[in-house]
């Protein structure tokens, strides 16, 4: 349970020293949810996500034409707030905490601690981020791997080579190609079906206020279902409710506050505002 700034340090100091050899990621919610899922997993958005990005795009185009990959795009819709297979986190604890406390004071926030592997980190430009971020783009009914099992006369390599022969990872591979034209025929299964962390590009503002990284979601057997946790576990630790009032006010006193944390001119102007105004005499 974090009561105050020091319970939080003292358990995240404790979490490091039980995964030595991995990287603490965060991320914070003002109330308590499961399954810790992107946007796009919720409210049927699923269904529809092939057509969310395309639509977000052509109504936009302006808005894309520096974002050279998949990934880039959907970082710039979950700015927007448009539902993609992005979740964010931060490599700031105190970032984490100070959305963990935003709002919501009747009910427990939620600080979740992520241990990550290091292999399961990758960077914005990384293949595998390509494979797996470009399924984004794929119709709901086009991806699914379930009957595509190994064989126990197949070698790995034979397997691969079917794997990749089908029609479902054909038409994902013209995906990639889109943007790595270089890109061979070869896809990992398990690479669809894990969790990565990806650390973005610092063209953002917010990102770079916030120490900005996102877990991409692969599928679970289909493209109906969002990849599981297997490679690593969500650690939840609770935020008391009586205490966010005064967790918010410390926050602010280490310069964690709405106007650092979003940037933008008018999340700033309405920061202001709140500082400075008084009550009408």
């Amino acid at each position: 349970m974090i009561t105050d700034i020091p319970s939080l340090l003292a358990k995240i100091t404790l979490i490091e020293g039980q995964h030595p050899n991995e990287t603490l990621f965060f991320r914070g919610q003002v109330k308590r949810y499961r399954p810790i899922t992107p946007s796009i997993d919720r409210n049927g958005y699923l269904s529809n996500e092939n057509v969310l990005f395309r639509e977000f795009i052509l109504r936009n185009p302006d808005e894309f034409s520096g974002e050279k990959s998949t990934f880039e795009k959907l970082v710039k819709m979950q700015h927007y707030k448009l539902p993609t297979r992005l979740l964010d986190i931060t490599t700031n604890p105190l970032i984490a905490l100070f959305f963990a406390v935003a709002n919501n004071d009747s009910e427990d926030g939620d600080f979740i601690v992520f241990a990550i592997p290091d292999e399961k980190i990758k960077y914005y430009d990384s293949d595998t981020i390509s494979v797996v971020a470009n399924i984004a783009r794929r119709p709901i009914d086009t991806l699914d791997l379930r009957a595509l099992l190994k064989t126990k006369i197949e070698s790995n390599d034979q397997f691969r080579t079917r794997f990749n022969g089908t029609k479902e990872i054909q038409y994902l591979l013209h995906e990639i190609k889109e943007e790595k034209p270089y890109f061979k025929d070869l896809i990992e299964r398990e690479h669809l079906e894990d969790i990565w962390c990806v650390k973005p590009l610092l063209k953002n503002r917010r990102i770079i206020k916030q120490d900005g990284a996102f877990l991409l979601f692969g599928i679970h057997g289909t493209k109906e279902h969002m990849a599981t946790y297997s490679s690593f576990t969500p650690i939840d630790v609770p935020v008391l409710a009586t205490e966010k009032e005064k967790l918010r006010k410390d926050l602010k006193l280490l310069g964690i506050s709405n106007d650092k944390i979003f940037p933008e001119l008018d999340n700033t102007a309405e920061y202001l505002r709140s500082i400075y105004a008084r009550p009408h005499p």
